[in-house]
């Protein structure tokens, strides 16, 4: 008797009927050009060629979802889809299949090579070949189910897919669904997910996609065979599951299918569009420090890397030790203040203006500078933080924590590292997690100096970055620090008058519905952006307003 097993549907409301074809039937041959390119190939058939995208973890207890709303997701966003469990469960169908136990670890490895993983035509990698012959409904089958947790704790078998798995990501644009796929896998992944539903509502979807009553035995049953995988999943010795730190938690309890799979690709868009305007707020906040020490200076203008070796240099670069988030300022903070006050003093003749009583003492905030010259962090910074009694924290390159001379006053000086050869979007985390704190982040929208002293055109990231976190925004403009330590020269101009202006606090959202615009979406990020530049243009001389130099109203 034929079976059928309905592709798995966490609302139970979609889905699609395949027919397991039994044993004692005779296996339908294909060849690899049948189900499109091999695994390994690099391409999908949904993909938008040369279009840039995220590396992506999707990682979640059994029955959580992981596959259909993975590919689901991808094939909305035209990414394409690895279920990594596809592979461990060939392995096991043909270990099973052969009589090859689980303890016959040395018999197994080999088994790896005669797996094909295949395109469906649609970017999925979804179709499983063994010598020629398609058996993607096979290892779906419930003996593979029982058995499967037991060969996939075989540490040899594990190493042996490890690197497969790993070619795949390689060239970007790819969601990858499994159970370690965040932790051990991809653990450089540009985002991490983590699909997670009760165990008596994952007991609940498989028994209805099977057409089981569960409460009845048999979906009792069911219940107890996920709570059996889970225990061996997670207390395996081996890439035991475990949420990954980073990863963004989705609960699924009481979710029909499309409303995850919208939940998923919500983050991922949102993850996307921070990819892709972070750099003008982030990649170089730092370079005017980095100057001051002759090191090499960051740069906020690279896209997010997707490139294959890109990729493999990331993979090999030990982690960042993070910076603690500054909520406060010890002895030493203080002492590096006290000194840096000194230096500027002796250097420029300094002017300061604005209400400095009214800026937040307490709470997210972003200050948000025009950037013109190598001195305008200390500048900005070193004296407002002695009057409103908060460490400022920054984002800055690795290195700059990592060369052991200098690395711990960098850390005491609230730096935080982020790593230049990953995508942009851990600097959007690392910026987040500062404000989600509700600390102080200081920022040019401009993302690196400006040439003549003048704003430059910027993009939407720092609006972004504002009404994600519900950061209110301190305008700032720093007036002609340019003319006292020119880009490009190696040291500053002594006795140069400049001036620090501060602006008045700003709430992005109230502006915008103030206005009548939308406040989710490009239009609004595009449009908060543009209002933080125009509070910074209207305190700055018209000769610094550059790009922002139609009238503005002073706030």
């Amino acid at each position: 008797m034929v079976g059928q097993k309905r592709a798995y549907d966490p609302g139970g409301t979609c889905g699609s009927s395949v027919l397991l074809v039994p044993s004692c039937q005779p296996a339908v041959r294909v060849g690899c050009a049948a189900i499109l390119p091999a695994m390994g190939s690099g391409l999908g058939g949904n993909r938008r060629h040369g279009a840039a995208g995220l590396v992506i973890a999707l990682d979640g207890p059994a029955s959580s979802g992981k596959s259909s709303v993975g590919a689901a997701a991808a094939k909305q966003l035209g990414y394409r889809f690895c279920d990594t469990g596809l592979l461990y469960r060939a392995v096991t169908w043909l270990g099973l299949h052969r009589g090859i136990a689980a303890t016959s670890h040395e018999a197994l490895v080999p088994l790896v090579r005669e797996i094909e993983l295949l395109d469906d035509g649609e970017g999925r990698l979804a179709h499983v070949a063994i010598d020629g012959v398609d058996r993607t409904v096979e290892v779906r089958a419930p003996d593979v189910d029982v058995a499967v947790s037991a060969y996939a704790a075989v540490a040899e078998l594990r190493l042996a897919l490890l690197e497969r798995q790993r070619a795949l990501a390689l060239p970007g644009r790819i969601i990858m669904a499994g159970r370690d796929v965040g932790t051990i896998v991809l653990p450089d992944a540009d985002l991490k997910l983590f699909l997670d539903a009760s165990v008596d509502e994952r007991a609940r979807r498989r028994a209805e996609e099977r057409g089981l009553d569960p409460w009845g035995p048999q979906g009792r049953e069911i219940l107890e065979e996920l709570r059996r995988r889970d225990l061996l999943d997670s207390t395996r010795e081996v890439a035991p599951l475990r949420t990954p730190a980073d990863a963004v938690v989705i609960r699924t309890d009481g979710n029909a299918f499309a409303q995850t799979v919208a939940a998923v690709v919500e983050v991922i868009r949102t993850a996307e569009e921070a990819a892709m305007v972070v750099q003008a707020t982030t990649a170089e906040q730092v370079a005017n420090v980095e100057q001051a020490t002759t090191a090499e200076p960051a740069t906020a203008e690279a896209a997010p890397s997707t490139r294959p070796a890109d990729r493999a240099r990331r993979a090999e670069r030990r982690p960042i030790r993070p910076t603690p988030i500054a909520t406060g300022r010890g002895w030493l903070y203080r002492l590096g203040n006290l000194v840096l006050r000194g230096i500027a003093r002796s250097i420029a003749r300094l002017t300061f203006e604005g209400d400095v009583d009214a800026i937040p003492r307490e709470g997210p905030l972003i200050l948000a500078s025009n950037h013109a010259s190598s001195a305008d962090p200390v500048l900005i910074t070193v004296f407002l933080t002695n009057r409103i009694d908060r460490p400022v924290n920054w984002l800055g390159k690795r290195e700059l924590v990592e060369w052991p001379p200098t690395g711990w006053a960098f850390r005491i000086a609230a730096i935080h590292p982020v790593d230049r050869e990953a995508a942009d979007l851990e600097a959007f985390r690392t910026a987040m997690r500062i404000l989600e704190a509700g600390q102080v982040l200081a920022i040019f929208p401009e993302g690196t100096r400006s040439r003549d002293g003048a704003l430059q055109e910027v993009r939407e990231g720092a609006g972004m970055l504002a009404l994600r976190s519900g950061a209110r925004v301190l305008p700032v403009a720093v007036v002609d620090s340019d003319r006292m330590w020119p880009r490009g020269r190696l040291l500053p101009r002594i006795g140069k008058t400049v001036t620090v202006r501060y602006g008045a606090p700003v709430d992005l959202k109230a502006e915008l519905e103030a206005q009548g615009l939308p406040t989710r979406g490009r239009q609004a990020t595009e449009a908060a952006t543009r209002l933080i530049l125009t509070r910074i243009a209207a305190l700055l001389p018209p000769r610094q307003r550059g790009v922002y130099a139609e009238p503005v109203t002073p706030p």
